[in-house]
């Protein structure tokens, strides 16, 4: 979720997180009731793996044009704008968010949605379903990052 700080903040020209929607429902193939096994050499990443990812997007002592490799497709927004978002919510106190990673599940080819809740000095556990993609390591999806910016955006914060 501090991506969503981050990166909605920085599109947005704010520094709070409001809860976010999902554009479109995840749909889980079942047979019988049973989640469809994963095919065979089809890993998923682990939760540490996940909030390695969003950890990093959330540190302000790293500039964002270093981050582009976080997320699918890279920054959606100028760095120079994310960086000074993330900078005034670091100074506001607003960070360090802690992450809690629950329900991951294929997505998709080399994608997995995850449950995320969020937590930090300025906001209650907010609990989000973020997708990641697997392209030479795991990032944010483009359109979870870009989902985040919009649901920032409509927030008026």
């Amino acid at each position: 979720m501090a991506a969503l700080a981050a990166i909605g903040a920085a599109a947005a020209g704010v520094t709070c997180i409001a809860s976010v929607t999902a554009v479109s429902p995840h749909v889980q193939p079942v047979v019988f009731g049973a989640p469809l096994p994963l095919a065979p050499g089809v890993d998923l990443p682990t939760p540490d793996q996940l909030v390695t990812v969003l950890n990093t997007l959330q540190d302000p002592s790293v500039s964002f044009a270093s981050k582009g490799y976080l997320i699918e497709g890279g920054i959606p927004v100028p760095a120079s704008l994310a960086d000074h978002e993330l900078q005034k919510a670091a100074d506001k106190g607003s960070l360090p968010l802690t992450f809690n990673i629950n329900n991951i599940v294929p997505a998709g080819p080399a994608a997995a949605s995850a449950s995320i809740t969020a937590a930090g000095p300025h906001l209650a556990p907010t609990i989000e379903n973020l997708t990641f993609v697997d392209q030479d390591g795991w990032k944010l999806s483009h359109d979870s990052a870009m989902t985040l910016i919009q649901s920032v955006r409509s927030s008026g914060h």
